[in-house]
């Protein structure tokens, strides 16, 4: 078996560490930053969504307001005096700990 000219020149490791963003990308982090609407875009996060916020990503695909809402997160929904009265501290904590487990579930069964 012949050994590729990269792997020959720099040696097993460097070439490794070049072909790395060659390989397969692992699937993006999402947090309670990750706007509502990338959320929605992956089915985990969307059960995610439908289960703690019902009825949002139902609203998030009427063209008005997915326009008022692009690039809303939970946490700025939660900055938001009118939005986020209910998201106090103590309800963002459980929701990130939901989060962080749905995600934790579905790369485990993977």
């Amino acid at each position: 078996m012949r050994t590729p000219l990269l792997h020959r020149l720099l040696g097993p490791v460097a070439a490794l560490a070049l072909a790395a963003p060659a390989m397969a990308q692992t699937p993006a982090r999402y947090t309670l930053d990750t706007p509502i609407e990338q959320l929605m875009e992956d089915p985990v996060t969307l059960a995610w969504l439908d289960r703690h916020f019902p009825g949002l990503s139902e609203r998030m695909r009427d063209p008005e307001v997915a326009t008022i809402f692009a690039g809303v997160s939970i946490e700025g929904l939660a900055m938001d005096p009118d939005h986020g009265r209910a998201l106090t501290p103590e309800v963002m904590a459980k929701l990130k700990a939901s989060l962080e487990t749905t995600l934790a579930k579905a790369a485990a069964a993977r």
